[in-house]
């Protein structure tokens, strides 16, 4: 103990030597940069608070503490050490991050090199995005009913495929790879491609299409061929939730099935009564990832926008930073309403 004691003195001395040496180089004036000096300051700090806390927690009288303290006491504070790194994690990529986007909404953003100017606009950037920039308001509204449309497909769709990889057939991890594929292999070029020139000029040939065009009246084939693309889409979306509800059901017992079976039950009540119970719980977790992956996926044209409008001079940092904090808005907005929606109120304890 006190050999790690010793090595965690060396390094705490080594990081403050840093720091010296960093508050030395900003007093010659070698380093002229702002946000690289708030950067190395951040991190030297940051590191330096780190080394004293652990050296604080292999202190004496922390030790004796520990000794001392309850079964209860002792499982928190080992649960706090564990998600430490988490949390600091989240505070300086995270919440930083999003502390900074909603300061630079109000502010007209400038640029020289590394260095940023502020100036402060009020709600001037959100009133161009919501009311002058009619485009991203249109992308927005179809970005709404692209989710409240798809959400619910893509949940029943993965539902019964789940049910149907989880039954005992040959080769059911072939077909759980097969569905799970266009989550590995889906890239912005090939989602681009397909939403701009249509799924249909990629899967059929012009054979085929004219194999259906003597089947379907022509005035039907666009219908067809529309339904068409939109099906490959959203079976594009599924191989998450397929994953994660053939997680729970592989967890319910089978012995519940055939105490159904033998009690008269048929396919239609013990999907009702057994197996929707069973994956209810990962319903919000699906539409939890089916609207941030339709939210962020390469060929979203909001994502796009933003981007232009990030390096567009007469707009910038401000007005992209507005544009992003109210899509993130609405996308928090839809996880809220659909996460109610959705949401096992069975776990609910009751009034006493």
């Amino acid at each position: 103990m006190n050999k790690l004691i010793e090595k965690i003195e060396k390094v705490f001395k080594y990081i403050w030597s840093k720091i010296i040496l960093l508050a030395s180089l900003l007093k010659k004036g070698y380093m002229s940069d702002k946000i690289s000096i708030v950067r190395l300051v951040l991190y030297y700090v940051t590191f330096a608070f780190l080394i004293f806390w652990i050296y604080k927690i292999l202190d004496g009288s922390v030790k004796r503490k520990w000794h001392n303290a309850t079964f209860v006491e002792k499982r928190a504070i080992t649960g706090y050490l564990f998600i430490s790194p988490w949390i600091l994690g989240f505070i300086g990529l995270v919440l930083y991050p999003f502390g900074k986007v909603i300061y630079m909404s109000f502010n007209i953003v400038n640029q020289y090199q590394l260095d940023f100017t502020y100036k402060w606009v009020g709600l001037d950037n959100f009133h161009r995005v919501l009311l002058v920039d009619i485009d991203f308001v249109i992308e927005l509204q179809n970005f709404i009913v692209r989710v409240l449309l798809y959400s619910p497909v893509i949940i029943a769709l993965s539902i019964i495929i789940a049910m149907l990889l989880n039954q005992d057939i040959r080769g059911k991890g072939i077909f759980r790879m097969i569905f799970f594929l266009p989550i590995i292999i889906l890239n912005g070029a090939l989602l681009e491609n397909m939403s701009d020139y249509g799924g249909m000029d990629i899967q059929l040939s012009f054979f085929v299409l004219d194999v259906l065009n003597t089947v379907i009246p022509t005035f039907a084939l666009g219908l067809f061929i529309g339904l068409f693309e939109i099906l490959i889409e959203i079976l594009w979306y599924c191989g998450v939730p397929i994953l994660i509800f053939l997680a729970m059901l592989q967890k319910v017992d089978k012995s519940l099935y055939e105490a159904a079976s033998i009690d008269g039950a048929n396919s239609w009540s013990i999907f009702w009564k057994i197996v929707l119970p069973a994956i209810y719980p990962a319903i919000s977790v699906s539409i939890i990832f089916i609207v941030v992956f339709l939210a962020n996926f390469d060929g979203n044209p909001i994502n796009s926008m933003i981007f232009i409008a990030r390096n567009e001079p007469s707009q910038k940092e401000g007005y992209a930073s507005a544009m992003a904090l109210v899509y993130a808005s609405v996308q928090m907005v839809i996880i809220a309403l659909l996460f109610m929606l959705t949401r096992d109120k069975s776990n609910k304890k009751g009034r006493v």
